[in-house]
Formats: C-alpha cells, sequence, structure tokens
C-alpha cells in the first residue's frame, strides 16, 4: 500500500503485504460477532487466535512504505511527496469514505423507504469532517506518515548504527511498552508530565516506517529462523497475554490487540524481517506480486462485503470460528480481487484510487 515506489517489485514487500491484507481480512471477520461466544469457549478461544495470529497486519503495511520509500537511494523529493504521494492518498481517502457513506444511505433507504435531509447532511459533515469508516484511518496516518518522509529520510540517511539502534529503542519504549504499561501499576499511577510521553498510534506509525526501512538493511544479514522466533514470541504476548488478562478481568481485554502493542511490534518485525531474510535472493514471485498489486483495493473495499454478509447473518457468531473466520476471511478476499480485476482496467482508478 504506497504509491510512487517506482517499477521494480521487491518479492521480500511483496510477500509481507500478502501476509498483511490476510491478516487484515482475519481481524476484521473475526470481530464481526466472534466474540460473542462465551468467554473462555473454544468457539471464543478459536476467534481469538486467528484475531491474534496476524494482528500485525496495518503495522505490516507500515514496514513496507518505509522499506519502499525511505532508502537514500530513492527519488523521494519534497516536491514528489506533495505533488504525487499526498494527493493520491487524499483522492482514495476521501472517495472510498464517500463511497462507504453512500452505501449506508442506500441501505438506509432500501429498509426504510425513506432517505431523510438530516442523514444526507449528516453524511455531507463526516465526509468533510474525516469521520470515516473506521479502516480508513490506515489512510489519515498514511498522510502524516508521508508528509514526515523528508525527515525521515534525512536519518535514514545520516544515522549511523548507534543512533538507528538508539531511536529505534526508543521508539520501542515510548510507543509500544509504554502505552500498553500505562493501564497498569506503576505506570498508571505517574502524574504530571510524564503521563504524556507515551506515544498515540498515529505518531508511532512513522516509527514503524523507519524500522522497515532499517529491518530492509538489516534483516537479510540474519538467519530466518530468528524472525520467525521474533514473530512466535509476538503471538504468544498478544494471543496468551489477551486470553489470560480477558479470563481474569470476565471480558474482552483489547490493550495488547492495539497496534502499537509490543506482542503486535515483535509479530511485525518477525514477518517482514522472515520476508527479507528468507527470500532476499528471490528476484520474483509472481503470485504474490499479483496479491501486493491488488493489496490496497482489497483493503478498501473488503468491508462492503463483510457488512452485507453481516446484514445476511453470515458472521463468525453464526458458525464455528476455527473454520468461520478463515472461510469468510477467503470470501471477502474472492470479492475484493474481483473487483481489483475490473477496477485496474480503468486508468484514473488504477492510478488514484486503488
Amino acid at each position: 500500500m504506497s504509491v510512487g515506489i517506482g517499477s521494480r517489485r521487491s518479492v521480500p514487500v511483496d510477500a509481507a503485504k500478502t501476509a498483511a491484507i490476510w491478516g487484515t481480512l482475519l481481524i476484521h471477520t473475526s470481530a464481526v460477532g466472534g466474540f460473542a461466544w462465551p468467554l473462555g469457549s473454544l468457539a471464543w478461544v478459536s476467534n481469538l487466535f486467528w484475531s491474534s495470529v496476524l494482528r500485525c497486519a496495518v503495522p505490516v503495511f507500515f514496514l513496507c512504505s518505509g522499506a519502499l520509500l525511505l532508502p537514500p537511494e530513492k527519488d523521494v523529493s519534497l516536491s514528489r511527496v506533495w505533488k504525487r504521494y499526498i494527493p493520491r492518498i487524499a483522492a482514495a481517502l476521501f472517495f472510498w469514505a464517500a463511497a462507504y457513506a453512500a452505501a449506508e444511505l442506500f441501505t438506509a433507504w432500501r429498509d426504510t423507504g425513506v432517505l431523510e435531509a438530516a442523514a444526507l447532511c449528516r453524511a455531507a459533515a463526516d465526509l468533510l469532517l474525516l469521520r470515516h469508516k473506521s479502516h480508513l484511518y490506515y489512510l489519515q496516518i498514511l498522510l502524516l506518515v508521508y508528509a514526515l518522509l523528508p525527515l525521515c529520510r534525512l536519518l535514514a540517511a545520516r544515522a549511523d548504527r548507534r543512533l538507528t539502534a538508539y531511536i529505534v529503542g526508543l521508539w520501542f519504549f515510548l510507543g509500544c511498552l509504554l502505552p500498553a504499561l500505562r493501564p497498569f501499576p506503576p505506570v498508571s499511577l505517574l502524574g504530571g508530565i510524564p503521563g504524556q510521553y507515551p506515544l498515540n498510534l498515529t505518531w508511532s506509525a512513522v516509527g514503524y516506517s523507519y524500522l522497515g526501512f532499517i529491518l530492509s538493511r538489516e534483516a537479510p544479514r540474519r538467519r530466518p529462523a530468528v524472525f520467525a522466533a521474533l514473530y512466535l514470541l509476538g503471538l504468544a504476548l498478544t494471543f496468551g497475554g489477551t486470553l489470560w488478562l480477558s479470563l481474569r478481568r470476565g471480558q474482552l481485554y483489547e490493550g495488547f490487540f492495539q497496534g502499537t502493542a509490543p506482542g503486535v511490534c515483535l509479530q511485525a518485525a518477525g514477518v517482514f524481517g522472515l520476508c527479507a531474510s528468507a527470500l532476499q535472493r528471490r528476484t520474483c514471485c509472481r503470485w504474490t506480486e499479483t496479491i501486493s498489486r491488488a493489496s490496497f483495493c482489497i483493503y478498501l473495499v473488503h468491508l462492503f462485503f463483510l457488512d452485507e454478509l453481516a446484514r445476511r447473518g453470515i458472521t463468525a457468531a453464526a458458525y464455528a470460528p476455527a473454520w468461520a473466520v478463515p472461510a469468510l476471511a477467503a470470501v471477502l478476499f474472492l470479492a475484493g480481487f474481483l473487483v481489483w480485476l475490473v477496477l485496474r482496467r480503468v486508468p484514473l482508478v488504477k492510478k488514484y484510487l486503488i
């Protein structure tokens, strides 16, 4: 999900984006009704597993953006950022936000036979005030990531290994560790300004893009087993920590689900690093390249289909999540892929909207 990356493909990035789009679909299908099952039941735990297995989906997309756009040898000027990258993301953001708003208005009209002026005004206000469909937050953050590309590229070009390690370590502490520990003592007891030290999700995403550049350079020097272990450790923290705290509190605990949670961060680094390490010598992989090209479109349109399935009662709440979640994810993938096959034939749409 990056624009203006040039014609040369990166097999590790394509593979990472393929994993990320599947992770996005698993997260969203498991979220619709999957946690309505009794807490701690086999169905509930199965749903939690699918929701956790690639919880790092969106962070991986940010890692890919950094790997593609931060290398100093890339032609990414300030003018290019503001004349090409940002306008494309803004166009896609507002177009698809309007499309989802229109779909909701159409559904309301279909169900009631009435389309009120107040609903139209509210939809227009939501569009202008950036109150968009939930998953479009990724594009809103991407605008900030692209706006800060010149600064991040300066760091990428001039920081030595020691300074790079310091930057990544400080980002992990302020953006991943502190926010996850904030609900627990002694961090929860902090008062004054130190309570404002943790970075929020939006600014942490900028750190993910920088980490993607670092991993793209460092991961090929390491064995794939290192990153497989990193991913498994992250999965254990995400899945195991969420299960433990949910059972202890009597309800789903979502603190370890956040995109900056330590377990999610380790998962993201593990997935991307594994792709970069294991596939460094591959020059071509047609199927991951195709899915990678389609991933932005699939991400943008899949909630149309998920919402329609939910209206028809086809969710993880109606069937055993152990098989229903991956099956529904496959349906969403196929539907989104077919949309991409059609829309990519329209030059203007292909260039600006998918």
